[in-house]
């Protein structure tokens, strides 16, 4: 069982090289269940290959997005159900992910032989969530009165969208069934240095919910997966998470970073493939 989450970096289906590039190498690494975040649209010929779903992003600003976030599973033997249940106790979180859709998509994801899994494919902004002059009225009203204290970091006064999601998972039932929670959280330890900036309480959070990184879990280590440009790959910043719950970790056979692909392929993005495999 392969299990992909990959930020493209734009991708789109059409004649640009790059572009079509992308689509091969997903192609080539052929995952099971992909998640998948920056994805312009997606190409026609995948429908025949993978059960699709797929969000366009709206921003929190006033500015649109043109990308969205994508959940897949391959087909035959996986399909894809109904929403993962999951709601905060706190309903400006609620509304907020109601709201604005697509940073998060999450499904349950059907096998043939009756199993299925909670997958969650995450994509949360670099931008802070906060009333300001670039914000939409929308989350001006939503957040208007609002103590968000209990959901923020406790040292970063900013509200980020990765504690959105740590809210809406103290919702759900992550100590039951299968649980995979994939994608670009915009989040690096490494910020934290020379001040912290609460990146290293954002996976402490999860930790406590019962989910580990198989990055980390599998290398020891955090493991670069995003850099500004093919030339620039320091610090290691590991932008790019795959958490998965306790039934799921025991599984957990192998870890690759840039996925099975070329040394050229591994940054047809900004940021690199990453492939669990599971027994």
């Amino acid at each position: 069982m392969r299990i992909l989450t990959w930020n493209t970096n734009n991708a789109t289906f059409c004649n640009t090289e790059p572009s079509t590039k992308k689509w091969k190498a997903f192609f080539e690494m052929s995952p099971d269940i992909a998640m998948l975040q920056e994805v312009n649209n997606v190409p026609p010929t995948l429908d025949e290959h993978y059960d699709v779903a797929y969000m366009k992003v709206r921003s929190f600003r006033r500015a649109e997005t043109k990308y969205g976030t994508a959940l897949l599973a391959r087909k035959p033997d996986w399909s894809i159900g109904s929403e993962v249940t999951w709601r905060s106790e706190h309903d400006w979180v609620n509304r907020i992910q109601e709201t604005f859709p697509g940073w998060l998509v999450g499904r349950r994801i059907l096998h043939k032989s009756g199993d299925h899994y909670e997958a969650v494919s995450v994509h949360a902004p670099a931008v802070s969530v906060e009333c300001d002059t670039d914000a939409t009225p929308e989350l001006c009203e939503i957040l208007e009165g609002v103590d968000i204290s209990p959901v923020r970091l406790r040292h970063n006064s900013k509200l980020w969208f990765t504690e959105i999601l740590w809210s809406l998972l103290q919702g759900a039932k992550i100590e039951e069934g299968n649980w995979i929670v994939a994608g670009d959280f915009n989040s690096s330890t490494l910020f934290d240095k020379p001040k912290n900036k609460g990146n290293g309480e954002v996976i402490a959070r999860l930790n406590a919910l019962g989910l580990r990184d198989c990055v980390v879990e599998h290398h020891g280590e955090s493991v670069l997966t995003w850099a500004r440009s093919r030339k620039t790959r320091s610090p290691i910043h590991q932008l790019d998470y795959a958490y998965v719950n306790a039934p799921m970790h025991v599984r957990l056979r192998d870890v690759a970073v840039g996925g099975n692909l070329s040394e050229e392929d591994k940054w047809l993005s900004d940021h690199l493939p990453v492939v669990c495999k599971f027994r």
